[in-house]
């Protein structure tokens, strides 16, 4: 199966979405699946096995730490690209609220889509005020 695991923070920049990005790439290649990892490159950051880089990472501070997201002008482009050459069966999204690359991904991939939030589970302004755009994105979602 060729799975794509999106990281919409710089993979592979230390921090707890990608360190768990980091175990499941490795998990599903042992068990012989074909894995890429999109994501945004980090500065000279070396690039790290089976990642698609794609736009460029910016630093945003938010809610005490700075989480290094995607962004390129040519986004929508780009994935479209991505999507059609990799022909991917499944992509697996995490934190697929934060803008902008989940987003790209979910209106365009024709494959089944699931998410992972990796919010602690108390309330969050942030998710809530974004409800309306989080059920949007929820029904491209199988899970």
């Amino acid at each position: 199966m060729k799975i794509g695991i999106v990281s919409p923070y710089a993979y592979p920049r230390p921090g707890g979405a990608n360190s768990y990005i980091r175990e499941t790439y490795e998990e599903l290649r042992r068990l012989g699946h074909e894995v890429r990892i999109i994501t945004a490159p980090w500065g000279d950051d070396p690039p790290a096995q089976d990642v698609i880089p794609i736009g460029q990472a910016i630093a945003i501070p938010f809610n005490g730490s700075i989480g290094r997201i995607t962004l390129s002008v040519r986004l929508e482009y780009l994935v479209s690209r991505i999507l059609d050459r990799e022909r991917f069966d499944i992509i697996h999204h995490h934190e697929p609220l934060v803008p902008l690359l989940s987003a790209q991904i979910l209106d365009r991939a024709k494959c089944p889509q699931v998410a992972t939030f990796h919010a602690f589970g108390g309330f969050s302004f942030s998710y809530w005020l974004g409800r309306p755009i989080a059920n949007h994105y929820g029904t491209r979602t199988s899970a």
